[in-house]
């Protein structure tokens, strides 16, 4: 596939074209170079992923934590290995030094954090159980039903992405497929990690919409997507603006959503 080629979307483990309502290109930060051509998704492909989410959802719990552990750990190892395609292309798309910053940095750090989710999965420790015989309390908590939808920022292109940051193996290891919006700073970069994403998944047995990702949508159908009952939670990490426009939608429809948000940093000078 060629640069000049427009990106396919990854739904219910199919590599598609979009049903696009527009379009964008990276670029190279370095030098002002347009590079790959990207989909901006109507609403019929947030909707055909969220339906294959539902039904990935059931079969991911069905299959147990064990099997969620496993294919993270798989996914944490195929990272661990990945070739200079992937390094490349996030420093391509970011301007970062891929050494030492993005190989010898970035990429540990993410597999780090989603080995340490394969472990919490194994361990049901995220359930956070409580047993106090003399309250007669016994508790532990559990999934919401549904899909995560991630909204990754653009300043860490795997430990922050929305294939592989923090967010996105928190749901992962819960027991949640998730759809990624990929952040316009470092598609390329998503598109491959969705990729290798798809592929441990796939070893490990899970649903093909396990992992699931789009590069944009506009704001209404934005607005749409975190309102949906058929998503669990989103997760935005991103502009105060954009994510305060999102948690209206969310608050009225009652939908769990979290946030990081960008602030003005107070300077002091003495």
């Amino acid at each position: 596939m060629s640069e000049f080629d427009m990106r396919h979307v990854l739904i219910d483990g199919r590599w598609r074209a979009a049903e696009a309502a527009g379009s964008f290109r990276s670029l190279d930060p370095s030098t002002g170079d347009e590079l790959w051509a990207f989909p901006i998704s109507a609403w019929a492909d947030l909707d055909e992923a969220l339906d294959a989410g539902t039904s990935a959802y059931r079969a991911i719990q069905a299959a147990g934590a064990d099997v969620v552990a496993d294919f993270l750990d798989d996914f944490a190892d195929r990272l661990e290995v990945t070739g200079d395609e992937l390094l490349d292309t996030a420093a391509r798309e970011t301007a970062l030094p891929r050494r030492p910053r993005i190989q010898d940095v970035e990429l540990p750090r993410t597999v780090g954090q989603m080995r340490q989710a394969a472990k919490a999965a194994r361990e049901r420790s995220w359930t956070s159980p409580v047993l106090s015989p003399a309250s007669r309390i016994a508790a532990r908590l559990g999934p919401l039903p549904g899909v995560a939808v991630i909204f990754g920022p653009n300043n860490f292109p795997l430990a922050f992405n929305s294939v592989t940051g923090g967010d996105s193996v928190a749901a992962l290891a819960t027991g949640h497929p998730i759809v990624a919006k990929a952040n316009p700073g470092h598609p390329e970069t998503t598109r491959l990690l969705a990729m290798i994403g798809m592929d441990a998944a796939r070893a490990a047995g899970l649903p093909d919409a396990t992992i699931q990702l789009v590069y944009g949508c506009d704001n209404e159908d934005g607005f749409r997507l975190v309102a949906d009952r058929r998503v669990a939670c989103t997760a935005f990490t991103g502009s105060f603006t954009a994510g305060s426009r999102l948690k209206a939608a969310a608050d009225a429809a009652g939908a769990l959503i979290h946030l990081e948000m960008s602030a003005v940093n107070p300077v002091v000078v003495l």
